[in-house]
């Protein structure tokens, strides 16, 4: 039996094949992606249309499957099972916008359909990315932690940066850590003492200023501060202990002043041992206080790239006319330049207003990275929304700070 429907399935999908511009996935009109899927529904008191109707919703769950397949690697589903399970039994009318029945056929108790679905891949992306993953081929965001950690019985809160201290590991910064790596971003390691760090508030919080410093010094995206500390629950039960975790994160974006909301998150453990029932509380919380980090970030990041910027640049140097032709047109070709206008123009300086989708930091990037003919750029300015360009002959791209 199971060799018929085997030999019946690869004959449909050969005679498919021959007939159709596409078999199972072809590129569809702007975001739409066409995929092939089979389905099949039980004949029930010889109802077909109703037999039908199963098959071909069971099509088109398939045909998501097959789409988030398509965007995630095989590491990748295993890494976010659970976020995958959950589109999977969400209803495929969410993120399909049109599908057709290219086949059909009834075969012993069951009904069969091959159903072409399109697929809004950029909805599905956009699911994805809410869960707090990073897609593949994406940049990953590096992130900083700086989260302070006491434990029931401490007097104050540990830190790992800072004059005097050690490069500690604590429980929640490990499983905060072990969840944003799971989900795609890069987790910068301690690898360095910060000897001009600013002592802890009396809350056990590095102001948000502080963080920023370090944060750059560091070269991070992000930087997730915070502060996490157990406590006894006061339910009580012969040996048993109950131990209450909390963890308080916020994260906020480098080179800009945009931050996330507030997380915190609280979990109860109980039982006789004390330093267990504590590890085990912070991990639960820290590790669902970074789950709901994380898709905040991605959301953060979002914004941030999609955000247009009018900058000024002012450029002066050598050579200027033949020169700064060159570099106007090529900066007019930069992935993210929308436009580019002249504000001022005089012998030997121009002044340019360039509307980027992102900021100064990012288009500085593109400037210097680029090879220019007969002469190189040194940046001497740049901030969010003003670069300073010098041409000069020869030598290589420079960014003065």
């Amino acid at each position: 039996m199971q060799k018929r429907i085997f030999s019946w399935t690869m004959a449909m999908l050969l005679a498919l094949s021959l007939t159709l511009p596409c078999t199972l996935r072809a590129e569809g009109e702007g975001s739409l992606k066409v995929f092939l899927a089979l389905g099949k529904g039980v004949i029930a008191r010889s109802n077909i249309p109703d037999a039908k109707d199963k098959a071909v919703k069971e099509g088109l769950y398939t045909a998501v499957e097959e789409a988030l397949f398509h965007i995630l690697s095989d590491r990748a589903v295993a890494a976010h099972f659970e976020a995958v399970t959950e589109i999977l039994t969400e209803s495929p009318a969410t993120y399909i916008d049109g599908y057709k029945v290219v086949a059909e056929r009834r075969s012993g108790t069951y009904y069969h359909v091959a159903v072409e679905a399109s697929v809004a891949m950029d909805r599905l992306e956009g699911r994805l990315t809410s869960s707090g993953i990073v897609l593949e081929g994406t940049e990953k965001p590096k992130l900083l932690f700086l989260v302070s950690e006491k434990l029931s019985g401490g007097d104050s809160f540990v830190h790992w940066w800072g004059p005097g201290m050690s490069i500690i590991s604590t429980v929640s910064d490990d499983a905060i850590a072990s969840i944003m790596a799971k989900r795609g971003f890069e987790v910068l390691p301690h690898r360095a003492i910060i000897d001009d760090a600013a002592p802890l508030g009396p809350d056990g919080l590095v102001h948000r200023e502080e963080a920023l410093r370090i944060g750059r010094a560091f070269g991070a995206d992000v930087v997730v501060v915070g502060r996490a500390w157990t406590e006894p629950s006061g339910n009580v039960m012969g040996d048993e202990r109950s131990i209450r975790a909390s963890v308080e994160l916020e994260g906020f974006l480098v080179g800009s002043d945009r931050s996330t909301d507030g997380v915190l998150r609280a979990s109860i453990a109980v039982g006789t041992d004390p330093v267990d029932v504590g590890t085990r509380a912070m991990t639960d919380a820290a590790g669902d206080a970074g789950r709901d980090l994380s898709a905040q970030i991605v959301d953060a990041m979002k914004e941030k790239k999609s955000r247009t910027t009018m900058i000024e640049v002012v450029v002066e140097g050598t050579n200027f006319f033949e020169n700064f032709t060159q570099l106007s047109r090529d900066m007019a070709g930069l992935k993210g330049v929308i436009s580019v206008r002249p504000r001022e123009r005089r012998i030997e300086r121009a002044v340019m207003v360039v509307n980027f989708t992102g900021e100064g930091k990012q288009l500085a990037e593109q400037l210097l990275a680029r090879n220019y003919n007969g002469f190189s750029i040194t940046l001497s300015e740049v901030s969010r929304d003003h670069i300073k360009v010098d041409m000069v002959a020869g030598g290589k791209n420079t960014f003065m700070q």
